[in-house]
């Protein structure tokens, strides 16, 4: 080994039922299959490092797991996704979440784990980014566009950053620059872009996209986003809303939603069991079910308290409503006293008044963020619209 180490041990492809090592996962997934491979430092005979890599049955990796000795825990999670642009392009998009725990912690670590807590609960996220790699099926160039964010831990200024490299033909690297646009958004006010904290390099900025901030997103990551984004657009900011990510469903009834606004806790829940397949169609969900956490306070007003804990909550904060907003209040309470889900009659449930507004509401906001798309889909046409 060079750079003052020295192999002490290689397992390569061995079956994921016979490995019984001690690598700190954050995927509860199977593997098919785990490498691994133990160095010790020729300086310090007290520092080993151990890097453990869990594969699927396709040898794609799921899980990569970095145990320096003289270092915090560092793991990579790694998802993909797969979809075509035009007739001839074909992308892999690999998904990479970077996470880091303090040696110390590793204890709470093991006890969220069997608590069925969530697995990165003691973990901070260090930087998530996306490898788009095109493939052209007729001429066989290939393009890598590469999406990262990082910044993690300022949310104040967190770093968006699109870089597109040179492309390859017939193995060799094209003499062009790399293109990039970068800049900075604010979490905490709904992703807006820092327009002071920005770079260019062969691509303009663009101007007219009031989404610009979640084009970086992963689709998954982008649930909570939205969401924060419509409650604060829908002056909901102080109204005790949830946003549950990964809800498991509780009966058949909440098993055919993609996601849903619960009035008993204020949450917006999304069902973790459904894979949203585009970013536009988390947009018009989220703005959809924020329409319905707006229909609901209305009506706990309207009704001085409803009949859940939440509606009692919003009507002892905010009282009765003013009369201006009294008739399309009483709209919300005569659907949602009619109100049948899906599952009992869904001709009935989509022609509820509340549901044509929420839907009206996701539709409108689904349209915008596929229009205002266009920019940066032009400077990165090699990053799949379905997830920009």
């Amino acid at each position: 080994m060079t750079n003052g180490y020295y192999l002490i041990s290689k397992v390569v492809k061995l079956p994921y039922y016979k490995y019984n090592g001690d690598a700190l996962r954050l995927v509860n997934q199977s593997a098919r299959t785990v490498d691994e491979v133990v160095v010790g430092s020729k300086n310090n005979k007290n520092i080993k490092r151990k890097i453990t890599t869990f594969k699927d049955s396709h040898g794609n990796i799921i899980e990569r797991v970095f145990n320096y000795s003289d270092k915090p825990y560092k793991n990579r999670i790694y998802t993909r996704d797969y979809n075509v642009i035009g007739d001839d392009e074909f992308v892999t998009s690999t998904h990479i979440k970077e996470y880091s725990l303090p040696r110390a912690m590793k204890i709470l670590h093991l006890q969220s784990v069997a608590e069925k807590c969530k697995r990165t609960l003691f973990w901070t996220p260090i930087k998530f980014f996306t490898n788009h790699l095109s493939q052209n099926i007729n001429t066989g160039d290939k393009i890598l566009t590469q999406v990262i964010q990082k910044n993690l831990l300022k949310p104040q200024k967190e770093i968006h950053k699109f870089i597109e490299f040179p492309y390859i033909k017939a193995g060799k690297i094209a003499n062009t620059q790399k293109r990039i646009l970068e800049f900075s958004v604010n979490t905490f006010l709904g992703n807006k872009v820092n327009n002071k904290n920005r770079f260019t390099q062969g691509t303009k900025f663009p101007q007219e996209d009031s989404f610009l901030g979640f084009r970086a997103l992963s689709i998954n990551d982008s649930k909570e986003a939205f969401t924060q984004k419509f409650i604060m657009d829908r002056k909901l900011s102080n109204k005790r809303i949830k946003i549950d990510t990964e809800y498991l469903p509780l009966n058949n009834d909440e098993e055919l939603m993609t996601a849903m606004f619960d009035p008993d806790t204020g949450s917006i829940d999304f069902v973790k069991t459904y894979k949203f397949k585009t970013k536009s169609q988390v947009c018009s969900t989220a703005r959809h079910e924020t329409e319905h956490g707006w229909q609901f306070y209305l009506h706990a007003r309207n009704t001085k308290g409803g009949v859940t804990p939440w509606e009692s909550e919003m009507y002892d904060l905010f009282r009765d409503l003013p009369k201006s907003m009294k008739k399309e209040a009483q709209k919300y309470t005569d659907a949602i006293h009619s109100y049948v889900t899906v599952a009992e009659d869904r001709t009935k449930y989509r022609q509820n008044y509340i549901e044509i507004k929420a839907r009206e509401a996701g539709e409108k906001a689904k349209a915008l963020y596929n229009y205002e798309r266009a920019e940066i889909q032009k400077e990165f046409p090699h990053i799949p619209k379905e997830l920009l």
